[in-house]
C-alpha cells in the first residue's frame, strides 16, 4: 500500500521533529504585536495503529507516536515554532522530545510542499523548518481541517487569525 500526500506530511513532520530536536533556540517569542503576527497553525499527527503501514517501526514506517507544533506566522516572512513529539511501543519505552526554533515562511498560490490539507481557496502558507526538507504547505484560509485515513490514525490542522 502506497502512502498518500497526508501521511507522507506526517512522517515528514515527524522527521523535522527529530531534527529541530538539535537546533533550539533561547525562547519563542510571545504571540503578540511586536512580531507583527498574521495567523497561527496547529498541527497535531497520531499514529497508533501497529497494523497501518506507516505506524511500522523505521526504516519501513515511522512507529508508534504522534507530533504537535504550534507555528506562529508574522508578517515578515518568519514566525517561531513551538511543539513536542512522542513515540510510543508496546514495551512501554517510548519517549519525548521538545519541538521550539524560528522559521520561515512565503505566501503562494498553490502549495508549494508536502500540503496536509486543500485550501478552498487554492492559498498556502508554505514554511521552512531550515532543516534542507521541502516546505510543509498549510491553507491560509482560517479553519479547521481534519483527515483520519485508519483506525487511530489522526491528522489534525487548525488554522486562526
Amino acid at each position: 500500500m502506497r502512502p498518500t500526500k497526508p501521511l507522507r506530511l506526517l512522517v515528514a513532520a515527524s522527521l523535522v521533529a527529530v531534527g529541530a530536536l538539535g537546533a533550539t533556540t533561547g525562547g519563542v517569542a510571545a504571540y503578540g504585536h511586536a512580531d507583527q503576527p498574521l495567523a497561527q497553525i496547529e498541527f497535531s499527527g497520531n499514529c497508533n495503529n501497529p497494523s497501518f503501514p506507516l505506524c511500522a517501526p523505521p526504516p519501513n514506517g515511522f512507529g508508534l507516536g504522534g507530533i504537535w507544533v504550534w507555528i506562529e506566522i508574522d508578517a515578515n516572512g518568519t514566525g517561531d515554532i513551538a511543539g513536542a513529539d512522542c513515540g510510543h511501543d508496546r514495551a512501554g519505552s517510548g519517549g519525548a522530545g521538545s519541538i521550539r526554533g524560528e522559521v520561515t515562511w512565503w505566501p503562494s498560490t498553490g502549495p508549494q510542499g508536502e500540503a496536509f490539507a486543500v485550501d478552498p481557496n487554492n492559498l498556502y502558507y508554505n514554511v521552512s523548518l531550515g532543516h534542507g526538507g521541502p516546505p510543509l504547505s498549510f491553507p491560509r484560509t482560517v479553519g479547521h481541517y481534519s483527515f483520519a485515513p485508519a483506525p487511530a490514525v489522526t491528522l489534525q490542522l487548525q488554522v486562526a487569525p
